[in-house]
C-alpha cells in the first residue's frame, strides 16, 4: 500500500520533532494534502520556482525543503512572483510541500551537526539559544500486556524525549480496582463485580504542544474503555540549543583556517572578519544567518564562529567581542545537513517503496 504525506510527516517528526522548532517558524505540511500518495519525493534547501520544476521533471510527488515556502501569510498568489510561481507549479502538478526549518536546526544529526562533522570538529556539543519547550507529566496506568504498545504510540506522538534520547519513560508495577456499572463494557471483569488488575503506572514527558495529540493517541491504543491518566505542569522546560561548538583537528591561525574552511565548504569566496593572526582551537558553527550568536559563541568559550552570511553590525561585533567570524555561504553552510536529511529519511522510508532524491541531480 502507498506510504502518504501523513506519514512521511511523521517520519520527519521522529528525526526532527516540530516542538524543537524556534517560535512561529513555519514548519511543517505547507502545501498538499496529508492523505496524498508518495512513491518519490525530491530532498532540496530551498522551494524556489526552479526547484519546484525539478521536482516535477523528477515525477516527485512531494518536495521537502528546509527554508519555508511560505514565511507569512499570503495575501496574494501571483503568477509573476517567485512564491506564486512556485506554489503554482506545485499545486498545478499535484506536489506536496513540507518544510523542515529550525527543528532541524536544532536536532541531532541536523544542519548544525552536519556542518560540525564537514568541518572536521571534535568533541562537539550544542551551544546558545534555541528552542524552549514548556512540558507535562503524561501517567497512565496500564494493563502489563500493553505497555509497549501504549508506550510506543506515545513516542511516535512525540512523547518522551529527553535530550538526545527518545522513547524515554518510568514504569512501576501496580494494582487497580474497580466495579464497573450497568452499561460498561469492561476489558476485564464483569458487572457489579470488584475486579482487581495488574497494572503499571507508566510516566512519560510530554511538550505542551503534543499534549493533545499524545493523550489521544494513548486511548487509541489502550484497551481500556475509561483511561485513568493525570497530567502534571512542569516548571523545568526542555532547551534545545541551536549551535554547536566543537575542537579543531589542530590549531590554526584564523587566515590558514580562512583556507581549510574553503576547502571543506567547497567555497573559495569564505570571508573572515577579526585578526588574521589570531590562533583558532575552538570553532562555533550555526548553519544559515548565525550573526546573532556571536556572544554566544564567546561564551561557549569558542575562539571563532562560522556562519552563513553576516551583517555590517556583525562584523564590527566580531571585533569589539575578540572573537573571530567566518563567514562561509548560507547555501554551503546548510546543504550538508539537506543531505544528511536525506540519509535519515532513507531508512525509515525506502522499506515501503518510496525513493529519495536530493537536489542538483544526486540520489
Amino acid at each position: 500500500m502507498p506510504i502518504t504525506v501523513r506519514e512521511v510527516l511523521n517520519a520527519l517528526n521522529q528525526i526532527a520533532p516540530p516542538q524543537w522548532a524556534l517560535r512561529d517558524d513555519p514548519i511543517g505540511l505547507q502545501i498538499g494534502s496529508p492523505d496524498q500518495s508518495v512513491e518519490r519525493i525530491l530532498v532540496a534547501l530551498d522551494p524556489d520556482p526552479r526547484t519546484a520544476v525539478q521536482a516535477h521533471y523528477r515525477g516527485c510527488q512531494l518536495l521537502i525543503t528546509h527554508h519555508p515556502l511560505i514565511y507569512r501569510p499570503l495575501r496574494t498568489i501571483r503568477f509573476d512572483d517567485p512564491v506564486g510561481q512556485a506554489v503554482q507549479t506545485l499545486c498545478a502538478h499535484q506536489i506536496a510541500h513540507i518544510a523542515v526549518h529550525t527543528n532541524w536546526d536544532t536536532a541531532p544529526g541536523g544542519i548544525n551537526d552536519a556542518l560540525a562533522q564537514t568541518v572536521g570538529l571534535e568533541e562537539v556539543r550544542p551551544f546558545g539559544e534555541g528552542a524552549c519547550v514548556s512540558q507535562f507529566k503524561l501517567v497512565v496506568f496500564v494493563p502489563t500486556a500493553y505497555l509497549d504498545p501504549v508506550l510506543d504510540a506515545m513516542a511516535d506522538a512525540g512523547a518522551g524525549v529527553i535530550g538526545l534520547y527518545r522513547r524515554c519513560a518510568f514504569y512501576h508495577p501496580g494494582t487497580g480496582t474497580y466495579e464497573p456499572m450497568e452499561g460498561a463494557n469492561p476489558f476485564q471483569g464483569a458487572v457489579g463485580q470488584r475486579e482487581h488488575a495488574e497494572e503499571m503506572r507508566l510516566e512519560v514527558l510530554v511538550p505542551a504542544d503534543r499534549l493533545e495529540t499524545v493523550i489521544a493517541e494513548m486511548k487509541r491504543v489502550h484497551p481500556y474503555e475509561e483511561v485513568a491518566y493525570d497530567v502534571y505542569p512542569l516548571h523545568t522546560p526542555q532547551v534545545y540549543p541551536l549551535g554547536r561548538v566543537g575542537r579543531l583537528p589542530r590549531a590554526m591561525l584564523a587566515s590558514e583556517l580562512r583556507d581549510y574552511l574553503a576547502e571543506k565548504l567547497g567555497n573559495p569566496y569564505v570571508r573572515v572578519y577579526g585578526k588574521p593572526n589570531a590562533i583558532i582551537r575552538t570553532l562555533a558553527v550555526v548553519g544559515g544567518s548565525g550573526g546573532d550568536y556571536l556572544a554566544q559563541a564567546k561564551a561557549a568559550l569558542a575562539d571563532a564562529l562560522l556562519t552563513g552570511e553576516v551583517r555590517h553590525h556583525h562584523t564590527l561585533e566580531a571585533w569589539a567581542r575578540d572573537i573571530v567570524l567566518f563567514e562561509g555561504g548560507h547555501a554551503e553552510t546548510e546543504m550538508p545537513g539537506v543531505y544528511a536529511l536525506a540519509e535519515r529519511l532513507r531508512p525509515l522510508l525506502e522499506p515501503y517503496g518510496v525513493e529519495i532524491l536530493t537536489q542538483g541531480g544526486h540520489s
